[in-house]
């Protein structure tokens, strides 16, 4: 007999954990690469405009807002003022009336 080390398959037990041991191995790369990268990746030019549109936006939607709904002197020597719109419907409505009246019209 020979004393040459006898040469065998590895068995399923080696090779499955070597495989778990490797897939292993390129899980941690990844997770490694996207926590160095993702915190540090770039804002997009896209992503900046938006946040400045929506800061605009916002402030045209303020403004709009407070012309709407506030009284303001526009030409204090003309005696023009800004009302709400709210209360300007009402005013017209009662001016419509009041014509209506005056002139006779059924009123609606």
């Amino acid at each position: 007999m020979s004393n040459a080390p006898m040469e065998s398959e590895p068995s399923d037990r080696k090779v499955l954990i070597s495989a778990l041991g490797w897939i292993g191995v390129i899980f941690c790369f990844f997770l490694v690469v996207a926590a160095a990268y993702l915190p540090n990746r770039a804002v997009s030019q896209e992503e900046k405009n938006a946040e400045i549109r929506y800061e605009i936006r916002n402030e045209v939607r303020g403004e709009q807002a407070r012309l709407v709904g506030s009284y303001e002197w526009v030409n204090q020597g003309e005696g023009v003022v800004r009302i709400p719109v709210d209360r300007a419907m009402k005013l017209a409505v009662e001016e419509l009336r009041s014509e209506q009246q005056a002139s006779g019209e059924p009123a609606l």
